[in-house]
């Protein structure tokens, strides 16, 4: 990759990286774009460069620490049951201590902010739109009654439920989460037991 084309990728993710610490800790009204240029060692150019606005920098934060994740474990694992896409993202939720607060520090913002908050129904819909189609063959295949929309519903609520407890720093058992979450599961799709 040549020069040119190198700073541009490198300021950007120090950006992401500068706002992803500076909102998990100061909250996303506690973040200015001031603060990610002092951290980030880059410009306000840059950041509305690549993002445009303080609120689509903050969105795509939240993008890297759930969507992009579960998007990526869906293009990975294209034969996952809902019972193990649920399982999959929980661990992911679980891989990093900071992201169960960094996503409740924009939940948080969001609700103060109409325009990040129209941002993010706007990402949860893509999210949810896209396990609709992932489970949508398991469903029709293995369970014809079940609605993949109220399916995708209830592992997003599963999966943002742990998120939250693990952020409020409530001892939670994963293990014991996971099967909570599988007997959900289970009773959304009317069987005895998710298929893992």
């Amino acid at each position: 990759m040549d020069e040119s084309r190198r700073r541009p990728a490198a300021a950007r993710e120090a950006i992401l990286r500068a706002a992803t610490e500076l909102i998990r800790v100061n909250g996303v009204a506690g973040t200015s774009i001031s603060d990610v240029i002092t951290r980030s060692g880059t410009s306000a150019g840059a950041i509305y460069h690549h993002f445009g606005s303080k609120e689509r920098l903050v969105l795509e934060v939240g993008r890297n620490a759930m969507a992009v994740p579960m998007t990526m474990i869906m293009a990975t694992a294209t034969d996952l049951s809902p019972d193990a896409l649920f399982a999959a993202a929980l661990d992911r939720v679980g891989e990093d201590e900071h992201t169960p607060e960094l996503l409740l520090q924009i939940w948080a913002g969001a609700k103060s902010d109409p325009g990040l908050w129209a941002l993010l129904l706007s990402e949860v819909a893509t999210v949810k739109a896209s396990i609709i189609v992932f489970i949508g063959g398991w469903c029709a295949e293995r369970s014809p009654g079940t609605d993949p929309g109220v399916l995708a519903s209830a592992i997003m609520s599963l999966v943002t439920g742990y998120a939250v407890q693990r952020s409020l720093g409530l001892e939670i058992d994963q293990a014991a989460y996971r099967r909570f979450g599988a007997a959900m599961i289970a009773e959304v799709t009317g069987r005895a037991s998710a298929d893992a």
